[in-house]
């Protein structure tokens, strides 16, 4: 999912007032706050293990989790399909993109069908049921809204969208794109940034370092997203790294940091389903 400099630079600036508000106590509907969580109150982090790493013993039995792996295989060749305008939570759309790639042609969707593959057979393997909002990766669509239906519909106690980045060579890293209230999403923003907070702590343990370029402590406000606009779960859509950088085009690929980012957002999806 590419980056333009104008969203880049209100996304920094939203991000600043994201990491220096006061955390609300899971307000709906309240002005959108986030930062890093304080050691008492909602915002806290869960009990982890003497690894240092958070258990998810248990907490995944009944849970329902929602995984979007980012635009599809078949996109690519089908433009009068993903070009229709469906509505995003704020205004028109496209139904869907094709994504980016890194410079030796390994495409976003590849990487975002690996990442959701292994997460759902983990969380399938401790108890969930998980929602996928596509079942292939050569297919076309579903549109941005259909995908925010999929999920809403499952009545998903947590979701995650997955993407990676394409953009300027020289910047690396990941970032946590966060909803702000647009009438829809109103009672899940503030769980969806507390959630946010727990998978920027998970994230930090893959090797990935936190983006250079965009937003500050790697939350950036969007609301131009269909999947945070329509949500009524909490959501947060990651953008793992910068596929046009090569330190995080070969990390990317590698199948042993794919393992390691499913592995991140499930223990993000335990704790916040603990926390609760």
């Amino acid at each position: 999912m590419a980056v333009t400099e104008a969203v880049r630079r209100r996304a920094s600036l939203a991000a600043v007032a994201l990491l220096v508000l006061p955390v609300a106590a899971c307000s709906a509907g309240r002005a959108p706050t986030s930062g890093p969580a304080s050691s008492a109150g909602p915002g806290a982090a869960p009990s982890a293990s003497a690894s240092g790493s958070v258990s998810t013993e248990n907490v995944f039995a009944g849970a329902v989790v929602g995984i979007d792996p980012g635009h599809n295989g078949g996109n690519a060749g089908a433009p009068e399909v993903i070009n229709e305008p469906v509505w995003n939570g704020r205004s028109q759309s496209p139904c869907n993109t094709t994504g980016t790639a890194t410079d030796d042609g390994y495409p976003e969707t590849d990487f975002t069908w690996a990442v959701a593959t292994k997460l759902a057979a983990d969380l399938r393997a401790s108890g969930a049921k998980v929602v996928m909002t596509r079942d292939s990766n050569d297919g076309v669509g579903p549109c941005i809204d259909k995908r925010a239906k999929i999920i809403n519909d499952a009545k998903a106690d947590v979701a995650i969208d997955i993407h990676a980045d394409g953009a300027a060579t020289s910047e690396r890293g990941y970032s946590l794109l966060v909803p702000v209230p647009s009438g829809t999403n109103d009672e899940v923003v503030q769980p969806s940034r507390r959630y946010a907070r727990m998978l920027r702590t998970e994230l930090r343990k893959t090797g990935m370092p936190l983006a250079s370029y965009l937003g500050e402590g790697g939350f950036v406000e969007r609301d131009d997203l269909a999947g945070l606009n329509l949500t009524t779960v909490p959501q947060v859509l990651l953008e793992t790294g910068n596929m046009r950088n090569a330190q995080d085009a070969r990390l990317l690929k590698s199948d042993r940091f794919q393992a390691r980012v499913a592995a991140a957002i499930k223990r993000a999806m335990a704790a916040y389903l603990r926390s609760r």
